[in-house]
Parts: C-alpha cells; structure tokens; sequence
C-alpha cells in the first residue's frame, strides 16, 4: 500500500479523542498554501494556549493552521466542517497550530454519543443549518479522494488465502 491509501485507511477508521492541546474547531474556510481559518472554543483548550492565541479573552477567536504534508491530496477540507488541530505548537508567527484528523460525519456522530461533542457546536450556526445534520453526511464520501476507477478499490483485509486458491 502508498502513503495516500494508508492515510485513507487511516482517516477511515480512526476514532478520534479531542484533548485541550488538540480541540475540536470548525473551519472557516481556506486561505491559500494549505492554510485554513479555523473557529476555536476558547473553553475547549488550556489557560497556556488561550493566553497565547486569545489575548483579548473572546469565547472564539480564530486562528490558522496548517494542513500537513501526508494529508494534501488525500483528505479534503471543508467550510463549515470540522478538524481536530495540534494547537500547543505555534508554527510563525500568523500560524497557530496543524491539523491532526479531518472529522467525516460518522466521526461526528460517534463523537456526539460518547458524550464529547462540544454542546455549543450543537446550535444553530449562522447559516440556520444544525451543525453535523444529515446534510453533512451525503457529503462525508466527497471529503476523501476517490482513487483511479480502473483500479481494484482498498480491501479491509489482506487476501493471502487467494494467492493459495489460484495455485
């Protein structure tokens, strides 16, 4: 397997766990050279980070971070949509933190019955849409490249006992 299937694999199955270094925050929208604006909760993270990246002690402030390496041209993100993002590192001056995991709607979901959704994410955005709605779910396919369709697509598991049945 390439680099790009593994973080697909990867993105696909993870069950993601937000930490006061590492919230959840909702991305604003792209700013160029794989950067995105992103919304962070100033509840959600620690004293140290929101002395650091709020100073005017808002209950949001935004912030940009940077989408690594691994993640260009695999994983997508979107307005509106949410990441986990690494803010206990500033990157520049202007940069405040990298993404770690771009949430897909099934993550969202899990996220909301073990109880760690963020319960003002639950409100009414600016748009009147329910933030992680089932609209965003049709969409959470679109989030992961497709790869080439004359190729075999990624299976679950590794097939030896077919290199045995052809013999």
């Amino acid at each position: 397997m390439g680099r790009g299937k593994y973080t697909t694999q990867e993105a696909l199955d993870a069950h993601p766990v937000p930490t006061p270094t590492c919230p959840i925050v909702r991305v604003l929208g792209p700013r160029g050279q794989h950067l995105h604006e992103v919304a962070v909760l100033s509840d959600l993270v620690s004293d140290d980070i929101n002395a650091r990246l709020n100073p005017h002690a808002e209950p949001w402030f935004s912030t940009l971070v940077e989408l690594p390496p691994k993640f260009r041209s695999v994983l997508w993100v979107r307005r509106g949509g949410f990441v986990l993002a690494d803010l206990s590192e500033q990157l520049s001056d202007k940069i405040g933190g990298q993404i770690t995991m771009v949430l897909l709607a099934t993550q969202v979901k899990q996220l909301k019955q073990a109880g760690r959704w963020p319960a003002k994410y639950n409100r009414l955005d600016t748009s009147g849409q329910q933030c992680g709605s089932s609209g965003d779910e049709q969409h959470s396919d679109s989030l992961l490249t497709h790869g080439n369709p004359n190729r075999r697509p990624i299976n679950e598991s590794d097939t030896s006992s077919d290199e045995s049945s052809d013999e």
